[in-house]
């Protein structure tokens, strides 16, 4: 069975649109009317959101020695009794004439220090479609764990990045969900590779 939205974004009405801060993020104030279910149009609204590039987040798997490798970074935006610093998977923004896998690969190198060889489509999300204007899209990468420096520190000094790497085997890692992964990308894929790792390590492994 295929889910097919009642309405498309033809049925929305968008009477304003004005950028009223433009840094990191960009915040639209949108003035817009939409179509009801029962076929009538909604009364004029506005909406404020945050608007930004998509993104990749790629999970970085080796099927060879059944290791997952995370990345630990800083983050600001969290409430005052969780602790700023995260387990992530990589992930980056999309640059005007990117490709994800063009991203993927790039992120990969800067972030973690690896070379990505192969990459699998896991799923694409949109982490808060009541605010935030953003499609993330999620894909697997094979790396050679053996060639991963543990003692070195990753990022970009530029995007002021200070990235630690955590390799995990796979049996150790999964049971975090439950208590130290609250990042939402990480979750996901996670979860994506509890349900789909056992068949991407065979295709990896097979050579397909």
């Amino acid at each position: 069975m295929k889910y097919i939205p009642t309405y498309q974004q033809s049925d929305v009405d968008i009477e304003k649109d004005e950028v009223v801060y433009d840094g990191f993020f960009k915040m639209h104030k949108r003035v817009l009317r939409h179509r009801k279910f029962n076929g009538e149009w909604s009364e004029t609204m506005t909406r404020e959101m945050m608007v930004r590039a998509d993104a990749i987040c790629v999970l970085l798997f080796d099927p060879k020695l059944d290791k997952l490798l995370l990345i630990e970074q800083f983050r600001p935006c969290l409430p005052e009794h969780e602790s700023p610093w995260l387990l992530e998977l990589v992930a980056g923004m999309v640059e005007p004439g990117e490709s994800d896998e063009e991203v993927a690969r790039r992120e990969s190198f800067e972030e973690a220090g690896v070379e990505v060889k192969r990459l699998e489509y896991m799923m694409r999300f949109v982490p808060s479609p009541g605010g935030l204007v953003e499609h993330l899209r999620m894909y697997a990468g094979e790396i050679d764990a053996s060639k991963v420096d543990l003692e070195a520190t990753q990022g970009l000094d530029e995007e002021h990045e200070d990235i630690k790497l955590h390799l995990f085997d796979v049996d150790d890692v999964l049971p975090l969900l439950e208590q130290e992964i609250v990042n939402a990308s990480a979750i996901l894929g996670l979860q994506w590779f509890a349900l789909n790792g056992h068949k991407l390590k065979q295709t990896w492994l097979n050579g397909n």
